[in-house]
């Protein structure tokens, strides 16, 4: 895109989507959201600003996406281990009669899920469509 106000939107938006996303990230135990929805909103304000900007944006965000959806499956395969650990049981709560567990489960649900649908538009993004050969 090579229009100015395509790109002062995107830019204008993309910080209030990601908020939005964290916030139905955070409040998931309370309301409707939870970390896979929370994940895809801010995975769509990352998207907003890679669609709106030209590709000089992409190169630095495909060096660190990779890392991004490594560290979200750690994440979450250690709060399961810190689990185990400490409870006897595999994501087990840690806190009795409190989401604090449910909470920092969807924070690295979210985490995973936001790095992997960005790095799936990053792969299509990249993709050149080539024409048919009609022979």
């Amino acid at each position: 895109m090579k229009s100015p106000i395509v790109k002062t939107a995107g830019r204008a938006l993309t910080p209030f989507v990601l908020l939005y996303g964290a916030y139905v990230t955070l409040f998931g135990v309370l309301s409707p959201g939870g970390g896979f929805p929370g994940g895809v909103i801010m995975a769509s304000g990352v998207i907003l600003i890679l669609v709106s900007h030209d590709s000089e944006k992409i190169k630095s965000l495909v060096e660190n996406i990779e890392w991004f959806d490594t560290f979200g499956a750690f994440a979450f395969l250690l709060v399961g281990l810190g689990g185990l650990f400490l409870s006897g049981a595999y994501f087990a709560n840690l806190w009795p009669r409190s989401p604090v567990m449910l909470i920092l489960l969807d924070i690295v649900v979210s985490l995973k899920v936001f790095a992997g649908t960005v790095a799936l538009f990053v792969y299509f993004f990249k993709q050149e469509v080539e024409p048919s050969s009609t022979e």
